[in-house]
């Protein structure tokens, strides 16, 4: 674990020695500060893969505080450069960067354009179906393959029909393979909104779990995502009650509290530990 302080952080993510500029992004891992955005985005261009990701990934877990920075800088930016950036806003998970996504599916770089329709189909972006399904006939593997994977996400009558017509006139092996697999994802889906369930992607516990020790920003955000989902699993319940009162976020754990009391009210031992947190902070 690094013990660069923010200063030495930042100032070292410009440094010619590649593995201090790796050192100071991996430091910066879960930082919110503003100051931070623009070290950060002009990491996205540093000569390193594993230096761009790290610092793209960051600013795509800091939400609201980087997102309309990285909206400037990614209208601005172009080639190669632009294709963190892009990551970084579909981290964001912010739906305000759908437009931006539907005007990227047209770009000239195709690491940008398969990041673009990706991200649509991951914000749910049932408006842009007709962009989505463009890229179906993207001159690169690659981003035609991303669309199926969106279409999959969308889980409608529409794209399922779409993905079925372009597995049809493909001969590709293998993309006919990732058809399949995403007619099977979005029939799945569409059975499970039928029954009322929400759908959430989650990951393992112990996944988050030691997730907490490199990027807490991360784990916090993953195991928001069993609270959105209303997951009868009172673990990561608790962990975001621990994590946000450390942070002295009372608001957020007050609101994680409520939700665990509504899901296990029927449940009259996990009840109770959550109606005996609830009852020290009110």
């Amino acid at each position: 674990m690094s013990n660069l302080s923010f200063e030495d952080a930042i100032n070292n993510l410009s440094n010619d020695d590649v593995s201090i500029r790796k050192e100071a992004v991996e430091s910066l891992v879960g930082i919110t500060d503003e100051k931070a955005i623009e070290p950060l985005i002009k990491a996205t261009t540093d000569e390193n893969a594993q230096v761009r990701f790290k610092a793209a990934e960051i600013l795509g877990n800091m939400g609201d505080v980087a997102v309309d920075k990285l909206i400037d800088e990614f209208n601005n930016a172009e080639g190669k450069n632009k294709r963190f950036l892009a990551f970084a806003l579909k981290e964001t998970e912010d739906k305000k960067v759908i437009p931006y996504f539907v005007e990227a599916t047209a770009d000239e770089d195709f690491g940008v354009r398969k990041v673009a329709v990706r991200a649509l189909g991951e914000l749910q972006a049932n408006d842009e179906l007709d962009s989505i399904a463009k890229c179906l006939e993207d001159e690169d593997w690659g981003v035609r393959l991303a669309a199926i994977q969106a279409l999959g996400d969308l889980a409608t009558d529409e794209s399922i029909k779409l993905i079925k017509d372009a597995r049809k006139a493909e001969e590709d092996k293998d993309f006919k393979k990732s058809c399949n697999k995403a007619i099977k994802k979005a029939q799945k889906r569409q059975k499970a909104k039928a029954s009322g369930e929400s759908i959430v992607k989650v990951i393992p516990m112990s996944t988050i779990k030691e997730m907490e020790k490199s990027n807490l920003q991360k784990a916090i955000k993953e195991y928001e995502r069993y609270v959105e989902a209303k997951q009868p699993k009172d673990a990561p319940y608790k962990r975001l009650c621990v994590l946000y009162r450390k942070a002295n976020d009372y608001d957020n754990e007050i609101r994680v509290i409520k939700t665990a009391c509504e899901v296990f009210a029927d449940n009259d031992k996990k009840l109770a530990y959550f109606e005996k947190r609830l009852a020290k902070l009110e």
